[in-house]
This record gives C-alpha cells, sequence and structure tokens, in this order.
C-alpha cells in the first residue's frame, strides 16, 4: 500500500481537519523548550541541590526526559486521522532510495561546503557548537553518561527536531507561502532556537538541504535518519578526533 500524502483524494472520507496547522505546531515547539528548562530543573535540583552549579551531564538528562515526554505527546497527537502516514512516517517516500540517498549525500555536502566557508571566512576562529563542545566536555566518560549522550543527541534529538520543524512547521507553512517560503522560514527558526546568533545561517544551510530532501521525497523517516547519521558524526568528531 502506498503513502498517504496530505491533501490525497483518499483521505477525503478521514476527519482530520486542516493538519499540521499553525497553532498546534507553535505549540508543541513551546512546549518542547518549555519541557527542556523544566526537566534540566528538575533533575538538577534531585541531583545536586541548589547549592551548587549544575553539572553538564545534567543538562544531558533534561535533554533526554523532555524529548522522551515530547515524542510521547506528539506520538498520541499523531495516532489520530493517518497524521502519522500523511508526515511520511510509514516509508522512505516517492522517490527511490538509492536516488534519494544520492540526493541526501549532495544536499549535505553543499551545507558542509557553505558552512566551511563561512567558518573559514566568515567568522574565522568561532566554533559554532562551542556551546554543546564544552557541556560535552565536561561529562563523566561513564557508560551509562555516554549511552544518555548518544540517545539524547543521536536519537532523541533528531526525531523531535525533524517532526517539528519538518513535519509539521515547514508543511503548516507551505499552505500560506511558496514551498520555498516554507523550506527557508522553519530552517530559519530552527537555526534561532538553538540560541547561537553567529552559528544561524550555518545551522540554516543544513536545514534548507533537510527541508529540500523532504520535500522531494515526501517521507520524513529518510530525513530522521539522515539527521541521525549527521548528529552521530558531529559526535564523533567532537569526543573521538580531537
Amino acid at each position: 500500500m502506498g503513502k498517504i500524502q496530505m491533501g490525497d483524494p483518499a483521505m477525503a472520507g478521514i476527519k482530520q481537519g486542516p493538519f499540521p496547522a499553525l497553532l498546534p505546531t507553535f505549540g508543541f515547539i513551546l512546549l518542547y523548550f518549555a519541557l527542556q528548562g523544566v526537566s534540566t530543573a528538575v533533575i538538577i535540583a534531585a541531583t545536586q541541590g541548589a547549592s551548587t552549579a549544575p553539572e553538564p551531564i545534567s543538562i544531558i538528562w533534561g535533554l533526554l526526559a523532555s524529548a522522551v515526554i515530547q515524542l510521547s505527546l506528539m506520538g498520541l497527537y499523531l495516532r489520530k486521522d493517518a497524521r502519522a502516514a500523511a508526515l511520511g512516517l510509514h516509508d522512505f517516500g516517492k522517490v527511490p532510495l538509492h536516488k534519494a540517498s544520492g540526493l541526501a549525500i549532495l544536499l549535505v555536502a553543499a551545507a558542509m561546503a557553505f558552512n566551511f566557508v563561512y567558518t573559514t571566512y566568515v567568522i574565522p576562529g568561532v566554533d559554532m557548537q562551542a556551546d554543546m563542545a564544552k557541556i560535552l566536555a565536561g561529562i563523566e566518560r561513564t557508560p551509562l553518561n555516554m549511552a544518555a549522550m548518544f540517545f539524547a543527541i543521536a536519537i532523541a534529538a533528531p526525531v523531535v527536531e525533524e517532526l517539528l520543524f519538518r513535519g509539521f512547521l515547514q508543511n503548516a507553512l507551505a499552505k500560506y507561502v511558496p514551498i520555498w517560503g516554507a523550506i527557508f522560514l522553519s530552517s530559519f527558526l530552527f537555526a534561532l532556537v538553538h540560541g547561537q546568533p553567529y552559528a544561524i545561517p550555518g545551522l540554516m544551510s543544513l536545514s534548507i538541504a533537510f527541508g529540500y530532501l523532504y520535500h522531494r521525497t515526501g517521507s520524513l523517516r529518510t530525513n530522521i535518519i539522515l539527521h541521525m547519521a549527521n548528529n552521530v558524526f558531529a559526535i564523533l568528531v567532537s569526543q573521538v578526533l580531537n
């Protein structure tokens, strides 16, 4: 059975409403970052009290806890009216896998080339991932800590971010602006919420690559796998090669 597309006549008999709509989308985005703050604060209070500076691993556990809660809530939301299928979570979309893989490699390579030029000539000497690198450098290398770091950054974060910024936001914006505008705006917000103004162009370049890949394939599953691979590579570079 092929993937059910948003706006597909096969969906006509299903009461699904304007999915994905902007209001629930922004609600989920705000909820995610609120959960990060609350989860991290609770973990710090439970493990360290109020008298010491936050341990870096507490931040990682906070990210992981918030992602688990967020995914549980979005999972309940996506169970209704074939919403998960409409986002492209059930298969690899309308482009053959070998072509999608080639396109993904080309797009990511272009984004990395842009980042190289940007960090070499525009903001030379500035580490675009300095904040996260500092957090990771302060984590004691125990098996439990490393597992938490891996699942938070390489598994949970890509799933949540692709659902929020590609599956929900990009599709919701595409109802009001051309697809290139939806990709650009969702990518800008994706970069903005990372809290590193100097890194916005670099983060946007990768997000635009992901957004265009999603537009071409219609498969959020493909995007999630690519995002996971990118984050795994980033972890290896920061933790093993340095």
